[in-house]
């Protein structure tokens, strides 16, 4: 007999495929390269046309997209970095349910989509869904035992994406700033370091933005020193509405913070740091109860390697330009090395 006509075989074929699959995921150890191997091991066991994982605080708000099978700067991803995954599927007929499979919804279209398979994974603080689109209709049998196998792959990966975000978690109490929700100076060389180690390698631009609040000390003397760290935090929060996954932001001491942009040329990030001029100064922040202030900041572009090839040469150029722009005016920005850049922006 042919071992295709074994029974059973066909089917012992795949749960093996399967658990491979998920052995090479518990192998990983970072998040981003957990989720990577889940949406990769998920199209490659189905024949999907592309996936999308997606995690969920446990306090509720937004999914954030945690991996997917497109690049970072594929204009696909636009608006599918964060969303409100429930209303998004419920466009298509989706009704948040822990297996489902239906119409590709709108938020997906450009991916050429025709049908999505939408399973849900909960284990303690980790709530993830793994969505995988098909190009082409199936048989509603033939989708829906489709579904089951990417539940079943699903929940054999758990195990090694939540013990990943568990230690992600305990890092980040190691590298982020305790009164901001930035990373801290420390993290700042060791991060900077291994970007400009990947800039060389590929041969691609890197860029720093300095900026610091135009009038703390105020705010510290009129409203004290509590006021004063809200403003921070505040400031921090605008900031990290406005960058991007790939960017960190650094609390450099103080009122100073750093913007680390990999693969962003000196055009891109100042243009980031006109954005996120007027992104503080549009509107006051909220520093006491019912007490609000307006508040500027002062920035300062450098750009590797225009500007310098080493990470403190890079600091060292911005912080030069930042400072410039606090003694001709504040609320404007320097670009390293460049005096005309500073004018007329405030």
């Amino acid at each position: 007999m042919d071992r295709d006509q074994v029974p059973g075989t066909a089917d012992q074929a795949e749960e093996v495929r399967l658990l491979k699959a998920a052995l090479e995921v518990s192998r990983l150890v970072e998040p981003a390269e957990n989720a990577r191997a889940i949406v990769a091991g998920a199209s490659s066991l189905t024949g999907g046309a592309g996936a999308f994982l997606y995690i969920r605080s446990p306090e509720g708000g937004d999914h954030r997209l945690l991996g997917c099978q497109v690049g970072a700067d594929d204009p696909r991803r636009k608006g599918l970095l964060r969303l409100s995954l429930e209303a998004a599927m419920a466009e298509a007929g989706f009704r948040n349910a822990d297996l489902e499979t239906g119409p590709c919804p709108p938020a997906f279209g450009g991916f050429g989509f025709q049908e999505m398979v939408s399973v849900l994974a909960e284990e303690t603080d980790c709530r993830c869904r793994l969505l995988v689109g098909f190009a082409s209709r199936q048989a509603p049998a033939v989708l829906r035992g489709t579904a089951l196998r990417v539940a079943r792959f699903l929940s054999e990966c758990m195990p090694a994406l939540v013990n990943s975000l568990r230690m992600e978690r305990v890092r980040e109490l190691v590298i982020k700033d305790d009164q901001t929700e930035s990373y801290n100076r420390r993290y700042l060389d060791a991060f900077l370091a291994e970007e400009l180690e990947r800039a060389r390698r590929y041969g691609t631009a890197l860029s720093v933005i300095f900026l610091d609040l135009d009038n703390l000390k105020e705010v510290n003397s009129l409203h004290g020193h509590a006021a004063g760290s809200r403003a921070l935090r505040l400031l921090a929060r605008r900031i990290l509405a406005a960058i991007r996954g790939s960017d960190k932001l650094f609390r450099y001491g103080g009122d100073e913070f750093c913007v680390v942009l990999p693969e962003t040329d000196a055009v891109g990030a100042y243009e980031l740091a006109e954005r996120l001029r007027q992104t503080i100064a549009a509107r006051p922040f909220e520093v006491e109860l019912r007490s609000e202030l307006s508040l500027t900041a002062s920035f300062g572009v450098a750009c590797f390697p225009i500007h310098s090839e080493s990470g403190a040469g890079l600091l060292a150029v911005a912080d030069q330009a930042m400072t410039r722009v606090k003694l001709a005016g504040k609320n404007s920005i320097g670009m390293g090395g460049d005096r005309q850049k500073e004018a007329g922006l405030g």
